[in-house]
């Protein structure tokens, strides 16, 4: 009998037969993937690999792939496409392929042509299921009648008409809403806008910060609106033209604050690194960059060059 060494050997029945290994039972030793061995305890590898075999996680599908030698014949419940030179998942995969295939990571133990046909047919399965389910919900929807509006009903009409003869002076519920820039309650997670891509937020409680969002979001929708249309947005006709024109007293480009920058502020200060001898705040207002009163930096240094 040839060694093993030189491509001979016993065969796998023969190793098999002569260990006395179960149906299903793994090698002791084996260090492949065997699925849900890491849950079971008290027992031997052996006797655990042969009781997960008798499972269904274990048994391959009926197949009706071509079988090569020692292969199982698979029955497909698809007709895989043919390759045309344009399509992706055809019937023959060749190995070395390193593009995606749906469901081929949770396929082991078999040649690549097999996996990757009972992948393709499982990915074109669920397709087509996907596909008639979606359809049948169309037509789900198509068979409802449509929902009728309840400002189409007579009887909310004359109730509401009524209400205003009885109520001349009292606001309608539509009326009676929140102002546009009133800031909401601290603990609201929805979007207030200006507050986090600019600077308006920093440093601020979140009642004072959300108040200079809002005003700075309705002055730059107004002027906006102002100079492509001239009209102003419904939402905003029933605010106060100061509130509109002027800019908020919160809303400052500056970077570098005139009180100094806060302690441990990793930014970069022009001309810090040649001031010694004070703390980080009087450094840091002693500075031309902070010491200022103008809006920016560039204001400030073009006041200067003016006056001069």
């Amino acid at each position: 009998m040839t060694t093993i060494a030189f491509g001979g050997g016993p065969t796998l029945q023969q190793r098999r037969g002569f260990t006395s290994l179960r149906d299903g039972t793994h090698v002791p030793g084996y260090r492949g993937y065997c699925p849900q061995i890491k849950y079971r305890v008290g027992k031997t590898y052996g006797t655990d690999t042969h009781e997960l075999a008798q499972t269904r996680i274990h048994v391959h599908p009926t197949q009706s792939v071509t079988p090569g030698e020692g292969e199982p014949l698979v029955q497909l419940r698809n007709t895989l496409p043919k390759p045309t030179g344009d399509n992706k998942y055809t019937e023959s995969m060749v190995p070395g392929y390193t593009g995606y295939i749906p469901r081929m990571t949770f396929r082991f133990g078999g040649t690549y042509k097999t996996d990757c046909d009972l992948s393709i047919d499982e990915y074109m399965t669920n397709r087509t299921t996907h596909d008639l389910r979606q359809g049948d919900l169309r037509r789900s929807v198509t068979m409802v009648p449509r929902l009728t509006a309840t400002s189409h009903d007579p009887q909310v009409r004359d109730q509401l008409d009524r209400y205003r003869d009885t109520h001349p002076t009292r606001p309608m519920l539509m009326e009676d809403r929140r102002p546009l820039t009133e800031p909401p309650l601290p603990g609201y997670n929805g979007y207030i806008p200006r507050v986090k891509p600019t600077e308006l937020g920093l440093g601020h409680r979140y009642h004072v910060a959300c108040d200079n969002g809002f005003n700075a979001f309705v002055q730059e929708t107004a002027r906006h609106s102002m100079n492509t249309t001239g009209v102003l947005p419904k939402a905003l006709e029933r605010l106060p033209r100061e509130q509109l024109q002027s800019a908020p007293a919160a809303f400052n480009r500056r970077l570098y604050q005139k009180d100094g920058m806060v302690p441990k502020y990793t930014g970069y200060i022009p001309h810090r690194r040649f001031v010694f001898g004070n703390t980080y705040g009087d450094t840091t207002r002693s500075l031309s960059i902070c010491s200022h009163d103008a809006q920016s930096y560039a204001d400030h240094v073009a006041q200067k060059y003016a006056v001069n």
